[in-house]
């Protein structure tokens, strides 16, 4: 009977060096179930190791880059006009700078087969670089309730065009997702079946009005930038 007590009382104390999760290493090789506890201890640690991989990835992914700001009104110095005028037509347009904005603004007409205005930025060799990666191309604009295009030149003068409807004197941001701009040829019409756009030859950017959006117009742009997908 004092055997069978002292056995139990030998059990209980294992026991509580088990539970208390004593450091000595006398201790810890005493213990014969120790092992599957060293496994749960290493699968832990291994978990743990994998959970700190994953948070760390997205320092290595993509930033959004900005392409063109409007902080100063040099910023818009280099953007020009083109309207229906070279076709014989009579609208006009303007391209200003007021508040950190760059305004793009003018009257649009249909009179002598015109219907169109028009903005460019300067061609920008480091274009390809800032989109690089890029999922969509993101105007934050001041509209006016009118249909504005974006459209998009190549180096080897490919074309590519996307639509974005404004909601009149709320800025806001427009994104336009790369995957969905069409290619066009010079009138703007779409070609059917055209490659997709290269992102590694664009070399401007630019705004239209036309669809026959008669009237005056203004669009403020604060800022265009990618937006990168994370």
């Amino acid at each position: 009977m004092s055997k069978v007590l002292r056995l139990m009382t030998g059990v209980l104390g294992i026991s509580v060096v088990v539970a208390c999760g004593s450091s000595s290493d006398e201790s810890s090789s005493s213990v014969a179930p120790s092992t599957t506890q060293s496994m749960a201890t290493t699968t832990a640690v291994s978990t743990s190791t994998t959970t700190t991989s994953t948070t760390t990835m997205p320092i290595q992914q993509a930033q959004s880059m900005i392409l063109f700001d409007f902080n100063d009104q040099n910023d818009v110095s280099d953007w020009f006009n083109q309207n229906d005028t070279v076709m014989g037509g009579v609208s006009d347009s303007a391209t200003t700078w007021v508040d950190g904005h760059l305004v793009f603004s003018g009257n649009l007409s249909l009179d002598n087969n015109g219907g169109f205005t028009s903005t460019f930025g300067p061609i920008n060799d480091q274009l390809p670089t800032l989109i690089s990666g890029a999922e969509a191309i993101v105007v934050t604009a001041r509209g006016d309730g009118k249909t504005y295009l974006m459209q998009i030149r190549n180096y080897d003068n490919t074309r590519y065009i996307q639509r974005f409807t404004t909601v009149a004197d709320v800025e806001q941001d427009y994104e336009l997702p790369l995957a969905d701009f069409e290619s066009v040829d010079w009138r703007l019409s779409v070609i059917p079946n055209a490659a997709p756009i290269d992102t590694t030859t664009i070399a401007q950017l630019g705004f239209y009005l036309l669809d026959k959006q008669v009237g005056p117009f203004e669009l403020a742009i604060s800022i265009i930038r990618t937006n990168v997908e994370t």
